[in-house]
């Protein structure tokens, strides 16, 4: 079974893995992965230093944003069938506690995350737990299955957790696939939306996407800017993606009275300039933490990327592809972890 392996020396390979005759286990499947979405944490393996989990780099094959098709059920599995097109979420949780009981697997003290903790979808096939599957429409492509979890569904749930309606004006930071997502999904929820990139290419997508106003923070004062297309209120709500220290002062301070500030992009810098009266007191503004969804939220998620969003648009977010081959899969990192794409996909 080919798949990628992240050593931890900057450096992707493709490799046949040890695994391939691993047989499916009671509440499992296994997929023949379509579509694997490269995601900007993925770096922190291709790096050596693991944002989340508990193994090595090296250790299991990546890729925590895979879309496939299923070609084998084990027991106990009823509600799945061989040649169901599902898109796979990453946390497999404990399936017991109060978390998990809620589809928040995320928050469980027992999670496993794939591409971290367990085999994750960058390979020609996955087995995983059932849970993680949600099946997909058929108006769903495998490209857009494999960005409707981790990019376009989370940042669903972002703004159906700050409240976001089309009387709102938005502010969305930092323009990378998370970023880009949350434009689709506030310009489908009705708002106005202002975007916050210093690449040009990436601002342009941004308006391409659905936004309204476009601002360079270095070349332009977006106090100021905001001020004038809001009249001086401020924003109402701002998704925070970039997890940098300058883009999270940056939204604190163009939030306006009574606004909420989501914050998606991660960041472990400790010098975040959160000042609690000016950003947040003096103004009544929340300040929340955003990570994925719940899953049962997937349906209504499912729904709203094809009939709202649109498969084609949510495609958009997508600018590179590349066959699981060594040479191509090595560009494919090279490029991303340049900032030269928005989504890569790897396709087996």
């Amino acid at each position: 079974m080919r798949g990628i392996i992240l050593p931890g020396d900057g450096e992707a390979y493709v490799k046949e893995w040890d695994w391939e005759e691993q047989a499916v286990g009671p509440n499992e499947v296994r997929i023949q992965i379509g579509a694997a979405a490269l995601c900007r944490s993925d770096m922190s393996l291709y790096y050596g230093d693991p944002l989340v989990g508990g193994e090595d780099s090296g250790e299991v094959v990546p890729g925590h944003e895979p879309a496939g098709t299923i070609n084998e059920i084990g027991e106990n599995v009823d509600h799945l069938e061989v040649g169901d097109r599902v898109a796979i979420d990453c946390f497999v949780g404990c399936g017991h506690c109060e978390y998990c009981l809620d589809g928040e697997d995320m928050l469980c003290d027992d999670v496993e995350i794939l591409g971290f903790d367990r085999h994750g979808g960058d390979a020609e096939e996955l087995i995983t737990p059932a849970s993680t599957c949600h099946k997909m429409p058929d108006e769903m492509s495998m490209a857009t299955g494999s960005v409707s979890t981790d990019a376009i569904g989370n940042l669903y749930s972002t703004c159906k957790q700050i409240g976001l309606s089309a009387s709102d004006t938005v502010g969305v930071v930092g323009l990378g696939p998370m970023g880009l997502s949350g434009v689709l999904n506030a310009d489908a929820f009705g708002s106005d939306v202002v975007v916050f990139e210093l690449v040009d290419e990436r601002r342009e997508k941004g308006l391409e996407l659905g936004g309204d106003y476009a601002i360079d923070p270095s070349e332009e004062d977006p106090q100021k800017e905001v001020d004038a297309i809001t009249d001086g209120e401020g924003l109402d709500k701002v998704i925070e993606c970039s997890g940098a220290v300058p883009g999270i002062e940056m939204a604190l301070d163009v939030v306006g009275r009574h606004g909420t500030v989501a914050q998606l992009g991660e960041t472990h810098d400790s010098e975040v300039p959160v000042r609690p009266s000016d950003h947040l007191i003096h103004k009544k503004v929340d300040y929340v933490g955003s990570w994925y969804f719940d899953k049962h939220e997937w349906p209504e998620i499912a729904d709203f990327i094809v009939n709202k969003i649109g498969n084609d648009r949510a495609e958009e977010i997508i600018s590179h592809k590349y066959p699981l081959e060594e040479e191509e899969v090595q560009e494919g990192f090279r490029k991303f972890d340049n900032r030269e794409t928005q989504k890569v996909l790897f396709t087996p």
